[in-house]
């Protein structure tokens, strides 16, 4: 057990079973965790079943957003007081055995390099059945990486939020995650940000994690493409482009997601399973991006701004 991360896990209408195996995964490996629920309706049916000594629950009785719920759990470890790093995972991560020691060591190995801002594991993406590679842009070419054989580390301009160890010193010094974004790209922001503060993100190869995103994958040829309910791609397009209206994130990081986006706007018009409703939350996400709303979709929260 590592006296020195608590992890914070974010709940929104879990599965019992698979929460729970996270829980007894993580128990061993942290000295507490931190519960953020998201207003889940079925809380009552599984909080008895959290062993109470290892877990804090915080509950914020509707659902404010994945960055909302981690700055909340950010809090609660910050008033326990105990903690030097943070470790974050979604309610159906598959943590690694002695994931979070592994991190915490290849923190102390490259802070010898300079300020850290996270540390990630290699994603194997249980949907599309293969590893997700690391993002780095070079000469305005993101670069995928994917493992060496010798395995090892690597840098990036950001990582998936599950997983990552981040120092409490890091968010200090770039901030708590951006909330105005609700869901989607505030993993991406974060990350951004803290390399246009002077920190760098790492992922690792040989720390490993079970995720699975979205929905089964749609596959069209050789190419397997991430599926999600429809109001979440209002959330993807009205992001990206609210990103792109931040002097801090690359111009090069702009242009290569605006291009990525403009082709799935035509792949999920086409072949989605939810074409229809995909094409109008797309629509609407472009259209309030380019208004300056944030927030929640459908609450004042929502303003230009």
């Amino acid at each position: 057990m590592s006296l020195r991360s608590d992890a914070v896990v974010v709940t929104y209408e879990p599965d019992i079973a698979t929460l729970l195996s996270l829980i007894a995964a993580l128990v061993p490996q942290v000295d507490k965790i931190v519960l953020v629920d998201n207003g889940s309706s079925n809380l009552q049916t599984w909080r008895h079943q959290l062993p109470t000594q290892s877990v804090l629950l915080v509950e914020l009785g509707s659902n404010q957003g994945i960055a909302t719920a981690l700055n909340a759990g950010f809090a609660a470890v910050r008033q326990r007081g105990v903690a030097t790093f943070v470790t974050l995972f979604d309610q159906d991560s598959a943590p690694s055995d002695g994931m979070v020691s592994r991190l915490e060591s290849y923190h102390d190995e490259l802070t010898a390099r300079g300020p850290v801002a996270q540390i990630g594991p290699y994603f194997f993406e249980k949907n599309r059945g293969y590893y997700l590679p690391f993002i780095e842009f070079s000469a305005g070419i993101p670069r995928r990486k994917h493992a060496p054989e010798a395995g090892g580390w690597t840098t990036a301009d950001y990582l998936i939020t599950s997983g990552s160890l981040l120092p409490l010193s890091a968010i200090d010094q770039v901030g708590v995650l951006d909330d105005s974004l609700f869901i989607d790209y505030v993993d991406i922001e974060w990350g951004l940000r803290a390399k246009a503060a002077g920190l760098q993100s790492y992922g690792v190869f040989d720390v490993r994690m079970e995720h699975a995103i979205g929905e089964k994958a749609l596959k069209l040829a050789n190419v397997r493409l991430a599926m999600h309910k429809p109001i979440r791609r209002y959330y993807y397009y009205r992001n990206a482009l609210l990103l792109c209206k931040r002097s801090y994130i690359p111009f090069s990081w702009k242009l290569s997601e605006v291009l990525r986006l403009s082709v799935k706007f035509f792949i999920f018009a086409l072949f989605s399973r939810h074409r229809v409703d995909d094409v109008r939350m797309m629509t609407k996400g472009i259209i309030d991006g380019v208004r300056g709303r944030t927030g929640k979709l459908g609450e004042s929260g929502g303003n230009a701004g």
